[in-house]
């Protein structure tokens, strides 16, 4: 299992001691015996100068952050009056992520950030080559502050925090495959509880494991913990898809999908962890093989994953859609997600790709080593 992200939220006065708190638990990991694949800045960015160009504001930080031996930042929320201007600020940048609050954690929707952030993925679609600009940017639903993954990461002040988002998909693999090999003959049900029990007492152990690595950090700065939520990889082996697939007997989006992606969700939260983050099942259909594969056989839509996240995790992620989407329905997408985070009061996002020039049912053609490429999906 591959670490993707050591996450650390700070102001920017506490940036440098963050990004030296960073390197030396990356070191700390590698030691124990973990690949980390980036650094990652939370950055809180209240009290920016709200007469300054968002451009101009975006641009500083990314300096900060990558100055500071950071990959990727995040800015957080962006306020719904600067949101018409955030489209032309993130084309202007490389590495930083921000989102929109399109439903608060009371679970009340916000039609105008709704309104807002169509726009803002709209924008974004034909302000970047090929779309991609919307991989940095997110519709968040209930989401606290302290979720080690972008988009969704923000910081809300204080004091620096730390976090860990590993790329736990290859554990429910390995999970999935020893269950089903333990007997040939077992019912699905017989199955599926072998492998939820393989899957927490995989995800205990390396949380041991993590937070014994970070003991020498944890005296200078606050280590909120690892998010299990099963993050998969376009690899084989890390494909969420896969597990899934292995346990339910039946393709990804057919019968039996639902109530897998229930047990590996029940399984994180059995762990005996804390639990930080969405602490569930991430679906993106552009990073994961399977997700890429099934999709491209037309065997689910996207109201299906929605129908998914009520029982797993981050929403709708990395949906390739049709360039000429008309923004009422991306805001209508935005709307559902959030009425849904609302009613379970539970986090969720929504990272849709609007992709300049296809059509539903046309081949993406991402040349980007984290994407599979898979057919545009209908709004």
């Amino acid at each position: 299992m591959r670490i993707r992200t050591i996450t650390v939220g700070a102001c920017e006065a506490d940036v440098p001691r963050a990004a030296l708190v960073a390197r030396t638990a990356r070191q700390r990991l590698e030691d124990a015996g973990y690949t980390v694949q980036t650094l990652r800045l939370a950055l809180d960015t209240t009290g920016t100068n709200r007469c300054a160009d968002l451009a101009t504001v975006l641009r500083g930080a990314e300096t900060l952050a990558l100055d500071a031996g950071f990959d990727y930042v995040s800015i957080g929320r962006v306020a719904n009056d600067r949101l018409p201007l955030l489209a032309e600020a993130l084309a202007a940048t490389d590495a930083v992520f921000a989102s929109a609050r399109i439903a608060g954690r009371d679970g009340k929707t916000d039609p105008a950030a709704v309104t807002a952030a169509a726009q803002v993925i709209t924008t974004l679609a034909s302000a970047t080559p090929g779309g991609f600009g919307n991989l940095r940017f997110a519709a968040l639903a209930s989401v606290a502050p302290g979720s080690p993954f972008f988009p969704a990461s923000y910081h809300s002040g204080g004091e620096p925090w730390l976090a860990i988002g590993p790329e736990a998909a290859a554990l429910a693999v390995e999970a999935a495959h020893e269950a089903a090999g333990e007997d040939a003959a077992q019912s699905v049900a017989a199955r599926t509880q072998r492998f939820a029990q393989h899957l927490t007492a995989r995800i205990e152990a390396h949380d041991l494991r993590i937070r014994a690595a970070l003991k020498a950090v944890t005296d200078d700065i606050y280590v909120a913990g690892c998010d299990w939520s099963l993050a998969p990889h376009p690899d084989a082996p890390c494909s969420i898809g896969a597990a899934i697939e292995r346990v339910s007997g039946a393709p990804f989006g057919e019968p039996g999908t639902l109530a897998t992606i229930r047990a590996c969700t029940d399984a994180i939260r059995a762990a005996r962890v804390i639990l930080i983050g969405f602490s569930g099942v991430m679906l993106p259909v552009l990073e994961d093989a399977v997700l890429a594969q099934r999709n491209a056989e037309g065997r689910y839509v996207w109201r299906d994953l929605l129908t998914f996240s009520a029982v797993c995790g981050t929403g709708l992620d990395t949906i390739p859609l049709p360039g000429d989407t008309p923004v009422e329905s991306i805001a209508g997408m935005l709307a559902e997600v959030a009425a849904l985070a609302g009613a379970l009061r539970k986090p969720l996002t929504a990272r849709l790709m609007p992709i300049p020039g296809l059509r539903a049912g046309d081949m993406t053609a991402f040349d980007f080593p984290y994407f599979v490429n898979t057919r545009i999906m209908a709004p």
